[in-house]
């Protein structure tokens, strides 16, 4: 029964006694009563000391791992957060749950979530959320009683926080701890932000980082998680629940031109960390090079939440298991071809390699571990690629995209760094379609100028990035995103005229419905005294649907200035 009360605590030596007895009766069986998993954003897995990042930087993580089972060859499905997080609850791969961009997708109220299998079985639900990348907005709070996010959501001032610190993360967790029901299991989910550039940690973290500001932030976490496991141990919830900490994607840190993440298929932002403590003991210390996926981790909790596994999900059940050596991953980037125009990217990494399909191939043999060699001309690739066909005739959610009323929200989510946030949904290609467009790998020069252009724009040096975004324009001349940052910053630069022009090449280039453009156009409009102009393009941004409510109002008063009340009425009544 999910309210019974709660089970007598175990022996640490029993425990251990037992420990092959229960792996033997059965997956689902022992003394695992609540789970709770960590995911930290942005974080390598060489962040951790026990992964090889300098000794004492994490030492509550170590602790996990020295009592736990550490997989040193775990990699998630995306290098994108929302994405990312929603394979984890999900189970199913991007192309399947439909969540492939942060900012604009939302997880479907079709899909079924851990959360919600574990709330229908009467166990306590809740999330705490330290970024606007995960608002509620996009689906990810389903099942969830309490989910604890920023605040602010997609009516927030763009301007607003759009993520809160470890501090404040921890804090929350430890109010509801004592506020929640103890006679209760629970699902707790804690994601932690603090390892996201731009890269700045308190000073008494960067020593024992070395000065690096990136681990310093790793360290901070390990801090402020440790105030967690201590509550619990003291309150003896350690001796009950399974503790799963992993990252929901790497940082490129420069490694193959990349120093952020989301645009290219390399495993310096696809491998992650991944460590699960079982309150039995069940090989603690191990380490495990198994090929395992964060899809993994539905059917893991759910064995051990004893909530049953459906056999709709991707992933592979890890819980006091090992899996088969010749298990294949699939993992993919559609952030380069929604943001970028660059073409779709994905892959499949078995026992023989990794197999990267884009408009140009690669292939990488396991012992490449920097993924220096293509070797793709060596290889025969119809056995990934057959592995990632089957995967793409299998059933999928439909996405029902982000309202347009949430554009304030994706305007905070581009502030995070993800270009293209904004951008709305269409249909986008399976996998292994061909592609004439250029591959991500290719446009390593094109991204670091563009991430170039956006930090001389933050510092509001906006000729320097006008000049900059003309030069990436020059090399990658199918640069939508590129080409709509140079029109806004010709807009600010008083160029009105040049910005519209720079507005319709921008639309020019981006197939599908793009609402931004023809409402920065309207502004030019305005300023130069063309109402009319304005009004028409307001006409074509809201179109495509519901639009900001600061841009309707200036709609509206522009009918009324041109003598259109009627119009201006009934668009005021809608």
């Amino acid at each position: 029964m999910e309210n019974e009360p709660r089970t007598p605590r175990h022996h640490p030596f029993r425990i251990l006694l037992l420990a092959p007895l229960l792996a033997a009766c059965g997956a689902n069986e022992g003394p695992v009563r609540s789970v709770l998993l960590v995911t930290l954003d942005t974080t390598n897995p060489s962040t951790l000391s026990c992964y090889g990042a300098p000794d004492g930087l994490t030492p509550h993580f170590d602790r996990l791992a020295e009592e736990g089972v550490l997989y040193s060859n775990a990699r998630t499905p995306v290098p994108i957060t929302a994405p990312s997080h929603s394979s984890m609850m999900t189970g199913l791969y991007p192309l399947r749950h439909s969540v492939r961009m942060n900012g604009s997708m939302v997880l479907p109220e079709s899909a079924i979530t851990l959360a919600e299998r574990a709330r229908a079985r009467g166990i306590e639900t809740a999330a705490f959320i330290a970024a606007v990348v995960l608002e509620d907005e996009f689906g990810l709070s389903q099942g969830f009683q309490t989910y604890d996010q920023p605040e602010g959501g997609a009516t927030a001032d763009p301007e607003a926080a759009v993520s809160r610190s470890c501090v404040t993360v921890t804090d929350r967790v430890l109010d509801w701890f004592e506020e929640r029901d103890p006679s209760l299991p629970f699902f707790l989910w804690i994601h932690y932000f603090d390892a996201h550039g731009p890269h700045k940690c308190p000073e008494e973290f960067l020593g024992a980082a070395g000065g690096d500001p990136y681990l310093g932030e790793v360290g901070w976490i390990d801090r402020e998680f440790g105030r967690v496991l201590a509550h619990m141990e003291e309150d003896g919830l350690l001796d009950e629940t399974l503790v799963v900490v992993t990252a929901d994607h790497g940082e490129g840190r420069g490694r193959h031109g990349e120093n952020t993440h989301g645009c290219f298929g390399f495993d310096s932002t696809l491998r992650v960390p991944l460590i699960l403590r079982y309150p039995d003991g069940w090989s603690a210390g191990a380490r495990f090079a198994d090929r395992v996926s964060l899809v993994d981790l539905y059917p893991t909790i759910s064995t051990a939440l004893n909530l049953g596994v459906p056999e709709t999900h991707d992933g592979v059940d890890l819980f006091r298991r090992r899996v088969p050596e010749d298990r294949g991953v699939y993992f993919e980037t559609y952030f380069g071809y929604i943001s970028f125009g660059w073409s779709p990217l994905c892959g499949w990494v078995d026992s023989r390699g990794k197999y990267v399909h884009a408009s140009t191939q690669e292939f990488y043999f396991p012992a490449d571990r920097g993924e220096e060699t293509n070797v793709i001309d060596e290889v025969e690739t119809r056995d990934q690629e057959g592995a990632i066909a089957e995967l793409s005739r299998r059933s999928r959610l439909e996405q029902p995209g982000l309202g347009g009323e949430d554009r304030s929200l994706q305007a905070q989510i581009e502030k995070l760094g993800y270009a293209g946030a904004g951008t709305e949904f269409f249909r986008l290609p399976d996998p292994l379609d061909s592609s004439d467009r250029a591959s991500p790998h290719t446009r390593a020069a094109s991204l670091a100028g563009f991430l170039k252009a956006q930090s001389f724009v933050r510092r509001g040096q906006v000729n320097e990035a006008i000049r900059t975004l003309r030069e990436v324009m020059e090399g990658d001349p199918s640069n939508h995103t590129a080409q709509h940052l140079l029109a806004q910053c010709l807009m600010q630069a008083g160029r009105f005229h040049a910005a519209i022009d720079a507005n319709r090449r921008a639309i020019e280039l981006r197939e599908g419905e793009w609402v931004a453009p023809y409402l920065d156009m309207a502004l030019c409009y305005e300023q130069l005294g063309r109402p009319e102009d304005a009004i028409a393009s307001y006409e074509r941004a809201f179109a495509f649907g519901a639009g900001p409510a600061a841009a309707k109002e200036r709609w509206i008063s522009l009918l009324e200035s041109v003598g259109r009340s009627a119009e201006a009425a009934s668009l005021r009544s809608k």
